[in-house]
């Protein structure tokens, strides 16, 4: 099953009342902006972008990108998961900006007759009224299921009449995983349909390539599929707006492109961001524009049939060392996708993200603080997934009240820890008092600074040095034996108030391998000091 919504982004969050002044300071200069500079007033139809991609691309990731880096645009978002718990809807809805409302669709596949609720969604936005009410939604972005074949997302929005004639179709932005491109040569019929579609790719993660030439050789692999579609390498989802949204930064000096000359104000904070009048600069002949049968999409490629499982667990907080046994087992390495939000005793406060995608590589993010009762939620997605085990083995990780979890240490790598040149124990009392995590953070003895000095000294940002550490592990593939490794982390305050973020140790084998942590941990060393010469010894 699927789940599709619509949230609809406005300026919230830990700035509103900032937001709010702001606003009636400029309202005027907004009023101009939208209404006296507006070129064409007959053409005010509500751009759309679709963004797809196949199973762990990094969809949701470029739209939380879009919402946090949005400015003073006014986007709507339309989310459709394949999983029947709706993951991808909880992480944009958590975002900073935070929505005003969502509307709710039914469950089933955007590619059949979920495209009727698309439309009745499309339409409740533009009902206001004759024309596209700008002032309240100024841009939609449609994210599918990883499984779907966008091209009937396409035919409903570039529909001449219906409830969606109304909507302007500006690009269809599909979203790769480099590294699983490269070891799979032969893509999937959904993959090889979204590639097809295409106005604009990006080539995700390409962090995890070894070289330029693995890139090139990702990027030739695209482009034999669609030799049209604008290409860039992206990391994390990373791009300027203007490149996958038709729009345009505002130039202070040249007008917003169409015309309009911005003025210049003491309140202005952002470069605001202005909407094209007519569209069509992002789409390119021979990718979305393609007149294709429903059938097309099939004629290349192997199509996988997958099935999901969603489980969610909201009496207990999760054991993280059997957290870290259970993601790094065969049984879930082997899935497709899996993705949630979980309440982990010993960082009881955060919502902690997990998910999995390509290759069997983990990512793990603290999401915020909880604002209602916290709960585990993880959505399980592959072909032909052992669901009755899946359900029972992450149910069992619970942390239960008979439970003496202190025993689960390993004081022998504990000690090993310590004595590496690369970590440094921390000595901090766990709000719940688990005894069962030991925190520690990249150490700085290598180089013979104290931590005060790495920061002050030579600007190196410590915190994101360890948050490093803990993608490079996750990130990682399981080595010849089998054996994956996962690391989590959270965030304590020092003696000194200052924010810290520590990496966690639950014990066992092989979650948390020493040697691979020696590993990553010198190279990211290597990396974050790369510009500091010598160390203190003076060598």
């Amino acid at each position: 099953l699927t789940s599709y919504y619509v949230v609809i982004m406005t300026d919230r969050g830990d700035a509103a009342a900032a937001d709010v002044e702001a606003s009636r300071v400029n309202i005027f200069l907004h009023a101009e902006n939208t209404r006296i500079f507006q070129t064409d007033q007959l053409d005010r139809r509500l751009p759309v972008t679709v963004v797809t991609g196949h199973l762990g691309s990094g969809k949701t990731t470029l739209l939380r990108h879009i919402l946090t880096n949005r400015s003073n645009l006014r986007i709507a978002a339309a989310i459709n998961d394949f999983a029947e718990l709706n993951i991808d809807r909880n992480l944009v809805k958590h975002v900073n900006n935070g929505a005003e409302r969502i509307m709710e669709l039914s469950n089933g596949c955007v590619c059949c007759h979920l495209l009727d609720d698309l439309k009745d969604a499309v339409f409740k936005l533009l009902e206001a009224g004759g024309d596209v009410d700008t002032d309240t939604v100024n841009y939609l972005v449609v994210e599918t299921s990883g499984v779907t074949d966008p091209m009937s997302v396409v035919r409903t929005l570039d529909a001449k009449f219906g409830k969606t004639y109304r909507a302007r179709l500006d690009a269809v932005v599909t979203v790769v995983d480099s590294d699983q491109f490269l070891h799979s040569p032969l893509p999937s019929a959904e993959a090889v349909a979204q590639l097809t579609a295409a106005d604009v790719v990006l080539m995700n993660k390409v962090d995890l390539l070894n070289d330029d030439a693995q890139c090139d050789l990702v990027e030739g692999r695209i482009r034999a599929y669609n030799s049209s579609a604008e290409v860039y390498r992206t990391v994390r989802s990373t791009i300027p707006l203007h490149k996958i949204l038709d729009v345009s930064p505002a130039d202070t000096n040249k007008g917003n492109g169409d015309g309009a000359i911005i003025p210049i104000t003491h309140e202005q904070t952002s470069i605001p961001f202005y909407v094209s009048s007519t569209g069509g600069s992002l789409r390119r002949e021979g990718s979305s524009l393609i007149n294709r049968t429903a059938n097309d999409s099939h004629l290349r490629g192997k199509s996988k049939g997958y099935n999901s499982l969603s489980v969610k667990l909201d009496k207990l907080p999760l054991s993280l060392l059997k957290l870290q046994q259970f993601v790094t087992s065969p049984q879930v390495q082997k899935l497709a996708r899996m993705k949630g939000v979980l309440w982990i005793r010993g960082i009881s406060e955060y919502r902690c993200v997990l998910h999995l995608s390509g290759r069997g590589r983990l990512g793990f993010e603290l999401d915020g603080r909880w604002s209602g009762p916290p709960s585990s939620e993880l959505a399980f997605i592959g072909s032909d997934i052992d669901t009755a085990y899946l359900e029972q083995a992450f149910s069992d990780c619970c942390v239960f009240d008979d439970e003496d979890q202190s025993t689960t240490r390993d004081d022998q790598f504990i000690h090993s820890l310590s004595q590496s040149q690369s970590f440094d124990i921390i000595n901090h009392e766990s709000k719940e008092s688990d005894d069962c995590i030991t925190y520690f953070r990249i150490g700085s003895k290598p180089y013979g600074y104290t931590e005060d000095q790495i920061e002050r000294d030579f600007r190196i940002d410590t915190n994101a040095m360890n948050l490093d550490l803990a993608d490079a592990v996750n990130a990682s593939v399981a080595n010849e034996e089998g054996r994956k490794a996962f690391l989590a982390h959270t965030e304590i305050h020092d003696e000194t108030g200052r924010r810290r973020v520590v990496l966690c140790y639950a014990g066992g084998e092989p979650a948390n391998n020493l040697e691979l942590l020696s590993e990553e941990a010198r190279n990211v060393l290597a990396t974050h000091f790369r510009n500091v010469s010598d160390c203190r010894c003076g060598k």
